[in-house]
C-alpha cells in the first residue's frame, strides 16, 4: 500500500509539471529572402575563388529552404550541402566542431547517425540574440577551409538582418 502510494505521488507531481508547461511556443524562423541571399553570396564567393559548389540553407529543423549548385557543380554537391547545413542546424554548431568530436573513439557514432555530415563547411545560422534560425552548407569547394570560407561569406552577408 505504501508503495503504492508512492507511486501515486510521483505520477501526480511529474502531471502538474507537464500540466504547468506552456501550451504554445514562440520562434524566430529564417526568412526565404535572406536564406536566398546567403546561398548565392556563399556560391559567388567559391566562384570567384575558382571553386564550383552547391550551397544549402535549412531552416531550424533541417528542412531545406533553398540550394543552390554553380554552373560546372558536381552532381553530389547538392547533397552533401544539404547534410552539411542540416548538421550544422540540428546540433547547433560548425560542422568542423561535429567532425572534431567524432575523432574521439567514445564519439565517433556521431558520423553513423542517418542525414549527418561532419565535414567543414556547414555553420548554423544563429541571430543576434543567440537564437537558431538555421544552417548553411557548402560542398565542392575542393577543401574544408574553402567550403568554411564560403558559408561564413554568406552567413556575413545576411549579418546585418539577424535581430
Amino acid at each position: 500500500m505504501h508503495r503504492l502510494l508512492l507511486l501515486l505521488g510521483a505520477l501526480l507531481l511529474s502531471w502538474s509539471a507537464v500540466a504547468g508547461s506552456a501550451a504554445t511556443h514562440r520562434l524566430s524562423v529564417l526568412d526565404m529572402q535572406l536564406a536566398m541571399k546567403a546561398a548565392l553570396r556563399a556560391v559567388l564567393v567559391c566562384n570567384e575563388a575558382g571553386h564550383q559548389v552547391g550551397v544549402s540553407v535549412v531552416d531550424r529543423f533541417g528542412l531545406e529552404q533553398v540550394t543552390l549548385r554553380s554552373n560546372m557543380g558536381g552532381a553530389h554537391v547538392t547533397d552533401a550541402a544539404r547534410r552539411k547545413a542540416w548538421t550544422a542546424a540540428t546540433f547547433n554548431l560548425p560542422t568542423s566542431e561535429i567532425d572534431a568530436l567524432a575523432q574521439d573513439a567514445a564519439r565517433e557514432d556521431l558520423r553513423t547517425l542517418s542525414g549527418v555530415l561532419a565535414l567543414a563547411g556547414g555553420l548554423p545560422i544563429v541571430s543576434q540574440s543567440g537564437e537558431l534560425l538555421g544552417g548553411i552548407g557548402v560542398a565542392g569547394g575542393e577543401g574544408s577551409d574553402n567550403e568554411a570560407k564560403c558559408a561564413e561569406a554568406g552567413l556575413d552577408a545576411i549579418a546585418e538582418q539577424l535581430k
